[in-house]
């Protein structure tokens, strides 16, 4: 007679790799898709705007002006999220601090189409973002936040063209992925639940922060 093993591992020390390796996934896969998932918050937004939450995405309809903000701020180096034009309108796309208090407006409160270069010294400033106002259906806006520079780089794509005159240089502090909308547009926003199509390189999307808004 042959003596029994002692312990699991003597038995079948795969038993244990498999164990680690599965633990090890599960804990990838955790910090990937942080403790929640990545939406619009129904609390932080318009009341002119319908939130629609999918498994994978967001759709947003608007019939008035109105600002939705993430339920995460962006803690990445690199982060992107796109926007899908479902039905033409005017709208929005860009970031917000924790302090914006403007759901009933745009985040830009600007009359341009584009904020070219905008240093972000103003104390007060509590959004950027680049205006949308000659979108066709199935156009696919993109929105990608740089942290690995001395100063923050948002930038903003076309159809995966990058849109150089809309750079926007040095935002400070926590700020969350935003959007507004009106003119009774209809977009679907792509967290990264869903195959971004025009992510650039380098870039991940947009991942669920371990600090609870």
């Amino acid at each position: 007679q042959h003596p029994l093993p002692t312990t699991m591992g003597a038995l079948c020390p795969c038993f244990v790799n498999e164990g680690n390796e599965a633990m090890g996934m599960q804990k990838l896969e955790n910090e990937r898709n942080g403790p929640y998932p990545v939406r619009l918050d129904q609390k932080r937004r318009s009341q002119n705007l319908s939130i629609d939450h999918h498994d994978n995405y967001d759709v947003v309809t608007s019939a008035f002006p109105g600002t939705a903000c993430c339920n995460t701020i962006l803690e990445q180096t690199r982060a992107y999220y796109e926007v899908t034009v479902l039905k033409e309108g005017v709208f929005c796309i860009g970031v917000a601090t924790l302090q914006f208090k403007g759901f009933d407006a745009f985040l830009t409160n600007a009359t341009d189409k584009t904020i070219k270069n905008q240093e972000s010294k103003e104390k007060d400033r509590a959004s950027w973002g680049y205006m949308i106002s000659d979108s066709k259906k199935g156009d696919i806006i993109g929105c990608s936040y740089d942290m690995n520079d001395v100063k923050s780089v948002m930038r903003f794509y076309k159809n995966g063209k990058r849109i150089k005159s809309a750079d926007v240089v040095g935002i400070k502090g926590d700020v969350c992925p935003a959007l507004s909308a009106s003119g009774d547009c209809e977009l679907k926003v792509n967290w990264g639940g869903e195959e971004q199509k025009h992510r650039p390189q380098k870039f991940e999307p947009v991942v669920a922060s371990m600090s609870v808004i």
